[in-house]
């Protein structure tokens, strides 16, 4: 079964999945929930929560469909108390609505644990972290619930959840969404560390997406439209884990940022049946994962960033970074997926994905990364010249430039490569990059695969391998290329004309 038929019985060809069934949540005691009238507003509200903390946790139910305004903060930033005990909120349609004043939640660990059912969290608003909701350590369960028209300055437009202590910092969303929230920054150009994770920020924490989407968002600092996650804080705190389950981060926005659906820092992030479709960003269209600092050493974050894509799709996605002037790294921006770390992707989609300007449009490797059983198809690298190479792929040991360990390695199997177009060389696969005083490398193997149908504007349609870069293929196709398969001309082996 194609993938596409696969996504589209699993996730209704994109529609919104907040109608799926979840089982009921249970109360946090034996008693029955502390009813918060509609009429009682904000001061209602205010109290259940400090009543629920008193008790060491408990349960609220909201009035059907009410409006909770909070107009004024309760502490700090905050509209509410801050929850220290294991809360849950019955919401029956209810709104909790920040008025564009205050933050709406602050959950904070060891003991704060939240759980929202059928609730709407709109209008927080902050200039530091988490317009709805700020995870510090502890942890929040959205389930079939919206987050929705909030912002914070920093990051975590919607919801900013990080490990910032002994407890490490658990999201977990069912059938809820994440749409239309921002992180602007604070206008410094370029970005000086503000403005990241528009929907959600997941620093050194846990996160699981089930069934949920992410979209629409806007970050206009250095990281993640839809989603930012990873080991910001450095050396502390534990490696930074993303999953997302049959969910969706689409049609993010980060103009100024690595990762329009999802940046990864040094962490990991694991697809499973997931899209990360349609999504706009400098580099990294799709998803940006790599391990800071080009991998090396110095003010890096520890660790090495893991990219699993499995049934998934990195579809539509686009890159807008322009040439960088000389001397200022490789013109390298990946519409789909740029890989600086580990990454293997297998069953999957990486197609119909741009690169306005520069190469790489469907997927930038300067990492390790192992392709099976996967498509990466019909991406365009829009611009002209050599500037704009690698229609399909581009394979790149960066370390001469960064100081990193060698990277450039690309092993493809039973995978396409087919209907690729770039202005430059190498229309489906650049392997390296072309550099008059001193060429890049790069080290590819592909077998039983195919490399068919792509174009190139100054040659290598199917394959263009830099002089010095190691190209082995076995069992392979590479034909109907144009205006050639392979350049060097008779360099590659098995593969003519």
């Amino acid at each position: 079964m194609r993938l596409t038929t696969l996504m589209k019985l699993a996730m209704g060809s994109g529609a919104a999945v907040l109608g799926l069934a979840v089982a009921p949540a249970t109360t946090a005691s034996a008693s029955l929930p502390n009813f918060v009238p509609c009429a009682s507003g904000a001061a209602g509200l205010v109290a259940a929560i400090n009543a629920a903390n008193g008790s060491g946790g408990g349960a609220i139910s909201l009035a059907w469909g009410c409006t909770y305004a909070l107009t004024t903060p309760d502490n700090g930033e905050n509209g509410l108390p801050v929850v220290i005990s294991p809360i849950k909120v019955y919401g029956n349609n209810a709104t909790i609505n920040g008025s564009n004043a205050v933050r709406i939640f602050e959950v904070d660990g060891p003991s704060g644990n939240l759980s929202l059912q059928n609730v709407t969290l709109t209008g927080g608003s902050v200039p530091d972290f988490g317009g709805a909701i700020l995870n510090s350590s502890g942890t929040v369960t959205l389930n079939q619930s919206v987050v929705t028209g909030n912002s914070a300055v920093n990051a975590g437009g919607g919801i900013a959840s990080g490990t910032f202590g002994p407890s490490t910092a658990t999201l977990i969303l069912n059938n809820s969404l994440v749409t239309n929230n921002s992180s602007p920054g604070d206008g410094v150009q370029p970005p000086d560390g503000s403005g990241n994770g528009g929907g959600i920020v997941n620093a050194q924490g846990r996160a699981t997406l089930n069934f949920s989407r992410v979209a629409n968002n806007s970050a206009g600092g250095a990281a993640g439209g839809g989603i930012a996650s990873g080991n910001y804080m450095g050396s502390t705190g534990p490696t930074s884990q993303l999953t997302l389950n049959f969910s969706q981060v689409n049609n993010n926005t980060a103009p100024n940022a690595g990762g329009g659906g999802i940046q990864n820092l040094a962490g990991d992030v694991t697809l499973n049946v997931s899209q990360v479709n349609g999504n706009t960003s400098l580099n990294g269209g799709g998803i940006a994962s790599g391990n800071g600092n080009g991998g090396a050493s110095g003010g890096a974050p520890p660790g090495t960033s893991s990219l699993t894509v499995f049934f998934s799709q990195v579809n539509g996605n686009t890159s807008t970074a322009p040439v960088p002037a000389q001397g200022e790294g490789p013109p390298i921006a990946a519409g789909g997926i740029a890989n600086g770390g580990n990454a293997v992707i297998t069953g999957s989609e990486v197609e119909n994905n741009t690169a306005t300007t520069t190469s790489g449009a469907g997927i930038v490797n300067h990492g390790t990364m192992t392709i099976n059983w996967s498509a990466v198809n019909h991406n365009t690298a829009a611009g002209t010249g050599g500037t704009a190479s690698g229609g399909g792929i581009v394979n790149a040991d960066v370390g001469p430039i960064t100081g990193a360990p060698v990277s450039g390695i690309l092993t493809i199997n039973f995978s396409q490569v087919n209907g690729n177009s770039a202005g430059g060389f190498g229309g489906g696969i650049l392997n390296g990059l072309p550099n008059p005083k001193a060429p890049i490398t790069g080290t590819l193997t592909i077998s039983n695969s195919q490399v068919n149908g792509n174009s190139a504007g100054l040659g290598g349609g199917g394959i263009y391998s830099v002089t010095g870069g190691a190209v082995s293929l076995k069992f392979t196709s590479v034909n109907g290329n144009h205006p050639d398969n392979c350049e060097p001309l008779a360099s590659i082996a098995g593969c003519t004309g």
